[in-house]
């Protein structure tokens, strides 16, 4: 495959897996302690797998659940946030500036934080009361993994997710069938690529536990590493107004769920069919098994993997645009 060095991969699956029990013992901890409500803070690319869980929380738990972006967090607060609150955050550098402020805010109001990072003396651990290592080099399901292993367990816990044992197991599996999920798309990724890479526009649309891969991909992957210009809407949203801008050659994305919404997204693909030549369809069901029963809660770690993992290096082959080139962000302060 194309710039994917499997050794690294197996390295950072060996890492992840070595975080579990870091993940799981702060879920224990903090449902023993007490757990009122629940905020996932993050920013950017950090947002995009704690927006999926946002949407997961609102049909399997009672737990509130908010998910926030952390430097409006920091502005606005919030009115829930306080004693009986954990916060979650998360910063594979450990030194994201809005990231590390909400965590210190939290701590100065002795709001529990729980830190997703790789180095506990980063300033982002350095302020956190729970530290999950986050180590991994290669693959931005690794970070859902962790994640995964923290709610999920959370709601264990509180007696919500009984098939967790089963689930938890089974995303310790998880590494070597997205790796084969990868292989699968190379072609198709490659044809994509090159089918699109100069399209002036493209737009993107996704819904329910999609929504955070679908911004993630159109700007922190298109937008921020290959400044290409794009629009993110839901399926829901797409029939209020972003349906005017289809015609026959604007170039669509469309990522499909696997849970309750995929039928929102089924209604798009139905009217984008008849609307543009342009339309590409991300369906992570084809590299699932049949019979996968946490098939929703999962879809979301393969479309991160197809397309921040594969088409992303495919883009940048065409494009010719570094992925870690930047002109602005970290660059200077602003």
């Amino acid at each position: 495959m194309l710039k994917f060095d499997y050794a690294e991969y197996a390295a950072s699956e060996k890492a992840t897996l070595e975080s579990r029990q870091a993940a799981e013992a702060a879920a224990k901890n903090i449902c023993e302690r007490g757990c009122a409500n629940l905020f996932l803070a993050g920013v950017g690319g950090s947002l995009s797998p704690m927006m999926a869980l946002g949407e997961m929380a609102k049909q399997l738990t009672d737990l509130p659940v908010y998910v926030e972006q952390a430097a409006e967090l920091l502005a606005r607060g919030h009115r829930h946030l306080g004693p009986g609150s954990v916060v979650v955050t998360m910063s594979k550098s450990g030194d994201t500036k809005e990231t590390v402020a909400i965590a210190k805010a939290c701590r100065q109001q002795k709001i529990p934080v729980v830190a997703l990072t790789g180095d506990r003396e980063s300033p982002l651990g350095a302020e956190a009361e729970y530290h999950i290592p986050m180590r991994h080099t290669n693959g931005v399901e690794y970070e859902y993994m962790l994640l995964y292993w923290l709610f999920f367990g959370l709601l264990h816990a509180r007696g919500e997710f009984p098939q967790y044992p089963d689930f938890a197991q089974r995303l310790t599996l998880l590494p070597r069938k997205l790796l084969a999920a990868k292989e699968a798309f190379e072609e198709q990724a490659d044809a994509i690529a090159e089918a699109y890479y100069q399209e002036p526009y493209m737009l993107w649309v996704g819904g329910g536990e999609m929504w955070g891969e679908t911004y993630l991909f159109s700007m922190c992957i298109l937008e921020e590493m290959q400044w290409k210009r794009t629009k993110a809407v839901t399926s829901a949203e797409l029939f209020h107004g972003t349906l005017e801008l289809v015609e026959k050659d604007t170039c669509v994305f469309l990522i499909k769920g696997a849970g309750a919404c995929r039928q929102l997204d089924e209604r798009a693909q139905r009217f984008l069919e008849q609307h543009t030549n342009k339309l590409t369809v991300i369906d992570p069901a084809p590299y699932m098994e049949e019979q996968e029963p946490f098939g929703w809660l999962l879809a979301p770690l393969y479309v991160s993997t197809l397309l921040v993992d594969r088409l992303a290096v495919h883009m940048e082959k065409y494009t010719g645009h570094d992925l870690d080139f930047r002109r602005y962000y970290r660059q200077f302060e602003y």
